[in-house]
């Protein structure tokens, strides 16, 4: 079972996922790794760490 079927909802905003929509998976560190999913262009981080990191990898 996928992420998005386990949680039935976008771990950015809440909104609910869509049968068949593409999501995304991040990491999230809570005393364990975990993977939480997404909507597509959401993103549970911060915004200055998506812009270092996208700077980084150009």
């Amino acid at each position: 079972m996928s992420a998005a079927a386990r949680q039935r909802t976008c771990a950015a905003c809440g909104g609910p996922f869509e049968p068949g929509e593409r999501t995304g998976l991040e990491a999230v560190l809570d005393g364990g790794i975990l993977y939480v999913a997404v909507h597509a262009r959401h993103s549970t981080y911060p915004p200055r760490r998506e812009i270092e990191a996208a700077r980084r990898l150009a």
